[in-house]
């Protein structure tokens, strides 16, 4: 994530070592919403719930941790008023809280991290504010078409919000929602989700997930997926320094390019500047 010069220092190394071991704990053990009218290329109204991934947070529009993960993508496409944040945690604490890293590639120290809501607690509050968000949107616009959308540890809370409209209970019609998954922990077959049992981890700070559903029950669900990523991409436990140089690359490469191309189902395998496999 930070670039290697002859001047890289020994605590800008240990920085890096942490947030390696951030993910190997896991692959190695085991609302407030405010509404404005936004309209959509057909003149229906279309509404992006976007739950960003883990890392620095920032006070703003009433959201004491709100991610940036989506602002090249809202900006690339205009969505303006569209695109909702979801207002949760995206911490893994005690390695990464609201001001980064515990120790950033600077050498940096950031003790918030300390206290941060664990990674477990992030993603289940992740999926509750989530689904409000979504039942929110849906509530203020009946007509609107929803996309759920996450990054990373937001792509697992959407699987799972998502997989909660599919069962039918949650009010929204699954006849107006898709799901677009970057990074998906739980993408099928490849997943760290999928790849390792699930449980695995240190119960109720980091645990695998198990396997997310191929298909959601008529609602149609695309995973993007950077090929080396071990995060959705664990065919082979070498791709495991990707997290650190491949993982990151979402939110400025894939998410901008591919955002609108909503309403498909499947797995896109990515390169690294974000084009099609």
């Amino acid at each position: 994530m930070s670039a290697s010069t002859s001047h890289m220092s020994k605590k800008s190394r240990a920085a890096g070592a942490v947030r390696a071991v951030a993910v190997a704990a896991v692959l190695a053990a085991g609302s407030a919403v405010a509404f404005a009218p936004a309209a959509h290329a057909d003149g229906a109204e279309h509404y992006y719930i976007e739950i960003g991934g883990t890392g620095p947070t920032a006070n703003e529009d009433g959201c004491p941790n709100s991610n940036s993960s989506y602002d090249a993508a809202n900006d690339a496409f205009g969505l303006g008023a569209s695109a909702i944040k979801v207002c949760y945690p995206a911490s893994a604490g005690p390695i990464i809280g609201p001001t980064g890293s515990l120790i950033d590639p600077t050498g940096k120290v950031n003790p918030e991290a300390l206290t941060a809501p664990t990674y477990d607690a992030s993603v289940q509050l992740g999926i509750e504010r989530g689904l409000k968000a979504a039942q929110d949107t849906h509530a203020a616009h009946p007509d609107a078409q929803l996309t759920i959308t996450g990054y990373s540890q937001g792509a697992q809370a959407a699987d799972v919000v998502l997989q909660k409209i599919a069962q039918g209970d949650t009010g929204i019609p699954r006849s107006q929602v898709d799901g677009m998954l970057y990074a998906d922990p739980m993408q099928p077959d490849t997943g760290f989700g999928a790849r390792l049992p699930k449980g695995l981890g240190i119960p109720g700070v980091a645990t695998t997930p198990g396997a997310g559903p191929v298909n959601f029950d008529g609602i149609p669900v695309k995973r993007f997926c950077i090929v080396g990523d071990p995060v959705c991409d664990l065919r082979s436990i070498t791709n495991a320094p990707g997290y650190i140089d491949v993982h990151p690359l979402y939110p400025a490469v894939a998410i901008p390019k591919s955002l609108n191309q909503t309403g498909q189902n499947g797995v896109q395998w990515l390169n690294q500047n974000g084009d099609p496999v």
